[in-house]
């Protein structure tokens, strides 16, 4: 029995080691916070920070509901002008899928060049950090320590960084962004998991009638071997009052989201997102905005 359990230990722990590899992949293709399309583009793309003042964004998202372990995702964001052009945000954010728990801080800087009153160019940068570790009492119920966790969990605090650009007209907005930007330059072989690259996006804005809206809504998001991943969405919102938007995925996915606004003080939002063509992948989102002075 102890000779066959030098053989299946190791097994279960690389079997382990796979498995924690296949969910962190997943928790970064499906783990797509719907808040950042239309509520908070400063959790995707570091040029719309302070776009609206001071404010701060909390954000709750949990996928692949139904499955064990699985991803969790919690945010924090905070961004703020600084003078006429400049602006400033900070972002938490704190990743559980299975036996990976992925920790990550990020700074960000933005500078808008203003055409006209209504016309504006953006361009941000982050420089973002973040550490990653797996779960020992997951990976081994046996009591030994397997060198390859052991080997990961030790790495340091890792650095890497996005760039943003961003327009914004009366009515159109333009945006793109490119994430992990240190990943450019690694070999597929040493890339921890299938980073995003990054995602362009398109809003067009329609008055409707006074302080009513729709706006229409259209993104790409892009992978290195992941299948890029199309999110198209539409949205009613009724100034300082309410909003409600339904959106469509490219995974299959329809998703809708309601919030209730609070006039200058903030606001409460909710996401579904149903499951995909494959059968799973269903989204609850909960996000609270808050607008400081």
């Amino acid at each position: 029995m102890k000779k066959n359990l030098r053989y299946i230990i190791p097994v279960m722990l690389i079997a382990g080691s796979l498995l924690s590899t296949m969910v962190a992949q997943a928790q970064r293709y499906f783990n797509n916070p719907l808040s950042q399309y239309y509520r908070d583009g400063y959790l995707w793309n570091p040029a719309l920070a302070g776009q609206e003042g001071t404010r701060v964004y909390a954000l709750l998202n949990k996928s692949w509901a139904g499955f064990e372990g699985a991803p969790k995702q919690i945010s924090l964001a905070g961004d703020m002008k600084m003078g006429e052009r400049s602006a400033v945000g900070v972002q938490f954010v704190s990743d559980k899928s299975g036996i990976l728990q992925r920790n990550m801080g990020s700074l960000s800087y933005a500078y808008g060049i203003n055409f006209s009153e209504t016309d504006k160019l953006s361009m941000g940068l982050s420089v973002s950090f973040y550490k990653e570790r797996l779960d020992n009492s997951a990976v081994n119920q046996s009591g030994q320590v397997d060198e390859a966790v052991k080997s990961f969990n030790e790495k340091g605090v890792q650095f890497d960084g996005d760039f943003g650009i961003a327009y914004e007209g009366k009515q159109l907005k333009l945006s793109a962004a490119a994430w992990n930007l240190s990943n450019v330059l690694k070999s597929t072989e040493n890339r921890s998991a299938d980073l995003a690259i990054g995602q362009v996006q398109a809003a067009y804005r329609f008055e409707c009638e006074e302080k009513m809206s729709l706006q229409p809504m259209v993104a790409y998001k892009m992978f290195y071997k992941q299948d890029n991943l199309l999110t198209a969405g539409v949205q009613y919102e009724y100034e300082n009052v309410f909003h409600a938007g339904v959106f469509w995925q490219s995974t299959g996915n329809a998703a809708g989201g309601v919030g209730v606004m609070l006039k200058e003080y903030g606001e409460l939002n909710f996401f579904y997102n149903g499951a995909n063509k494959y059968g799973y992948n269903k989204q609850y989102e909960v996000g609270l905005k808050m607008k400081l002075k």
